[in-house]
């Protein structure tokens, strides 16, 4: 709250005051597991409330404020994994990172290419783009993987992978409910990962406008919040050729630059994505982006591109940390890996919804693969750099906390936002 008070300038001080009782709620979070599983089957909306912090601090700060970091509304989100993202990102690491934008072509160009070219090249690895597992067949005893069964989206041609060593399960819920569905062996011999594909997952809509003229704004970075058009929405926006202020023709596919490119993002976009591309591009060009600087009426849209992504991002509702995959399943020779997947005890201090998380839990998977010899690594597993420590005053907070609730609980008694 005090490192965006030019940002909010309209809360007034007892509402921002009234946030006093979720630092507490943070300290007393990792106090057990079984104190993580109480926040965690709690809803963030209930535990705001019972906490005392003020109506207008959570519509006003809070509310937009998951709407764009966990992609839904309090109301919906676990209140274990809320305190987590806003400890990881907006307390103890707000200066470890920073949002880049790639100013042309793709992410699949610019990365995933040059990745699997490395990969192919170094590794004689074979990389299959444009290709879906469809089935994952167990052996005879139903504790190895024999063959996995793939099929090309463009040509619709099936192959089948034998002798397969291990499986890594990138991917989310989507991925995983379809996979499941075709899988019948592997869901008897992991009940684990069919808990796993029937949690939620959260639709995303992207757009991207040309604009025939600049328009000057104060922020590159912005966030849509209590807008009705956004339909429950959350939404993003950034000014792009304020982020690339070197590149302007590049952001224009090296065209000569007319003006602004705005990129947008809408999260818990299910209604949002129901609307046609025109009618995107109007809610934003008439009803959201004026509101935001009144300059963008008098701009016109000389292109414009709106993707959708169904399904794409992990939901962390309330009660769902039980039922996330773990790191290494019932069956040893397939492990997981994403910003959803329970570490256990290889843990990382990167929380909730983050690519950083996603990128420790892949690098994990295989090594759990090497450390237990079901793929020959040698010494190959790969290190994992910790985050920095928690400063003092949060690691003597979290143990005076302990001493003093754990013999309270032990006496039966609960703190009031665990009672029903």
């Amino acid at each position: 709250m005090v490192a965006t008070i030019t940002n909010f300038t309209r809360l007034p001080i007892q509402d921002r005051l009234s946030i006093a009782g979720l630092l507490y709620a943070m300290l007393d979070l990792y106090r057990s597991d079984k104190i993580f599983q109480q926040y965690d089957d709690l809803d963030a909306q209930s535990l705001f409330v019972k906490l005392g912090i003020s109506e207008r601090l959570i519509n006003e700060f809070l509310r937009p404020t998951l709407l764009v970091g966990l992609f839904k509304p309090p109301e919906e989100l676990s209140a274990a994994v809320t305190m987590e993202l806003l400890y990881y990102y907006a307390l103890a690491h707000q200066d470890s990172f920073d949002v880049r934008w790639i100013k042309s072509k793709s992410i699949a160009e610019h990365l995933f290419a040059p990745l699997s070219r490395r990969l192919i090249s170094r590794h004689h690895l074979q990389v299959l783009g444009g290709t879906l597992v469809k089935r994952v067949t167990m052996s005879s005893d139903s504790q190895r993987v024999s063959s996995v069964e793939l099929k090309n989206v463009a040509t619709q041609t099936v192959q089948v992978i034998d002798d397969v060593d291990a499986v890594v399960l990138a991917v989310g819920v989507k991925g995983l409910k379809a996979l499941m569905a075709q899988s019948p062996e592997l869901s008897k011999a992991a009940p684990e990962l069919v808990s796993a594909a029937s949690l939620g997952a959260i639709d995303v809509v992207s757009a991207r406008l040309w604009l025939d003229r600049y328009v000057p704004i104060a922020y590159p970075a912005n966030v849509f919040s209590r807008f009705e058009s956004l339909k429950g929405a959350g939404g993003t926006f950034f000014m792009l050729d304020q982020l690339h202020q070197d590149a302007q023709q590049a952001l224009w596919g090296d065209e000569q630059p007319q003006g602004s490119v705005v990129a947008s993002d809408f999260y818990n976009a299910s209604a949002i994505a129901a609307m046609s591309d025109q009618e995107i591009i109007d809610r934003l060009t008439h009803d959201l982006l004026p509101i935001a600087h009144p300059e963008f009426t008098n701009a016109r849209v000389v292109d414009s591109e709106v993707r959708r992504y169904p399904g794409s991002v992990s939901l962390f509702s309330p009660g769902s940390f039980r039922k996330r995959p773990p790191l290494e399943t019932s069956v040893e020779s397939i492990v997981c890996a994403g910003d959803w997947v329970r570490m256990g005890d290889k843990e990382h201090g990167a929380k909730a919804l983050c690519q950083e998380r996603a990128y420790v839990c892949g690098l994990e998977a295989g090594n759990s693969l090497i450390r237990r010899k079901i793929v020959n690594g040698a010494d190959h597993s790969h290190p994992v750099l910790p985050i920095r420590a928690d400063e003092p005053q949060v690691v003597l907070g979290r143990a005076l906390n302990k001493l003093v609730m754990d013999p309270i609980e032990a006496l039966g008694l609960k703190l009031p936002w665990f009672n029903s």
